[in-house]
């Protein structure tokens, strides 16, 4: 299993949005791609429902056996929160935050949330990618490896847990 609650980074993190080597003309333009804007902006919101969504499964006592493996996806999505933020503030100077609204609390049951979100985490994968690979810039490739790493990792442990509680083999 992947060592979720280490720090897996040989030399420690570095905030990118601190110090990037961007070339100012490159900053011009991507800061002027308002679709690559609303894409981070949609990034986020999805990273956002993930978080809610793992920290339901966090509180879920069908899955209580799960509870180390589902805090730290839940820290992930934080995490990836986060990475978006800075990667925002790299590129347009701002991290793009709105007021956050009163959302409807999540009443699904442990099986259909494990069911979305690891269809959501295998959509991400190929999200984050085209999003890595529309940046022109090494500085920002870090936040979004990251964010595909871990997306994979989520896949495999929400595959395991629903495999685990939600498909019983008969002893045929």
């Amino acid at each position: 299993m992947y060592p979720y609650n280490r720090n897996t980074q040989l030399y420690g993190t570095r905030t990118r949005a601190k110090e990037t080597t961007m070339q100012p003309d490159q900053t011009a333009l991507l800061a002027s791609d308002r679709r690559l804007e609303e894409l981070l902006v949609l990034a986020r919101q999805e990273a956002h429902q993930t978080a809610r969504k793992f920290e339901a499964l966090l509180h879920n006592t069908e899955l209580a056996e799960a509870e180390s493996i589902l805090k730290t996806m839940y820290l992930d999505g934080l995490k990836h929160l986060r990475l978006l933020r800075e990667v925002g503030f790299t590129i347009f100077g701002n991290t793009g935050e709105v007021e956050p609204a009163v959302e409807p609390e999540i009443t699904a049951d442990a099986r259909t949330l494990l069911e979305e979100l690891l269809l959501a985490e295998m959509d991400d994968i190929t999200f984050y990618r085209d999003l890595l690979f529309a940046m022109p810039e090494e500085d920002l490739w870090n936040a979004f490896f990251q964010i595909i790493t871990d997306k994979q990792n989520h896949t495999a442990a929400l595959n395991h847990l629903y495999a685990k509680y939600f498909c019983k083999t008969s002893g045929n």
